[in-house]
């Protein structure tokens, strides 16, 4: 009889997990993506004017970054690299989702286009559908993984 119990109570909360979200949730995921989008503009904007304080505020300490060029830095080789890169024509698609993997954790989706020199002046142009995974830490969210993957 308690098997019979367990089982059925173990279905009920199997079917409850299946249903929709509720248009509480939505709404939730919605400001959620508002935010983050908001502080995406604002880090490609940081990356525009080399603005290293608001940059290093804006990543986690423990940040990955995976550029569409292939290039990986951590936080610290980001923010060196900041004062030789030049970003330009930046256009963020207004076309965005956002996936919630926990309370604190959250990863952004949307595409990118910009112009970057960097180095000996080299000029190329990137088309990339880029993901940021954010963490929110004392009250804040920080970019912990972000990847860009060239599109056409």
């Amino acid at each position: 009889m308690i098997a019979r119990r367990t089982l059925a109570l173990a279905a009920l909360i199997g079917l409850a997990s299946s249903l929709p979200a509720s248009a509480q949730d939505a709404a939730d995921r919605a400001k959620l993506r508002d935010t983050l989008m908001q502080n995406e503009a604002a880090s490609w904007q940081y990356a525009k004017t080399a603005n290293v304080p608001a940059m290093k505020d804006y990543l986690a300490d423990d940040a990955l970054l995976i550029l569409g060029d292939g290039a990986r830095y951590t936080k610290d080789q980001f923010l060196k690299s900041m004062v030789g890169l030049k970003i330009d024509n930046a256009v963020i698609d207004k076309d965005s989702q956002v996936i919630v993997i926990a309370p604190d954790v959250a990863t952004l989706l949307y595409r990118v286009s910009y112009t970057s020199t960097a180095g000996a002046g080299k000029v190329e142009t990137f088309k990339v559908a880029s993901s940021n995974t954010y963490v929110r830490r004392n009250g804040k969210w920080l970019s912990v993984l972000y990847q860009e993957t060239p599109v056409k």
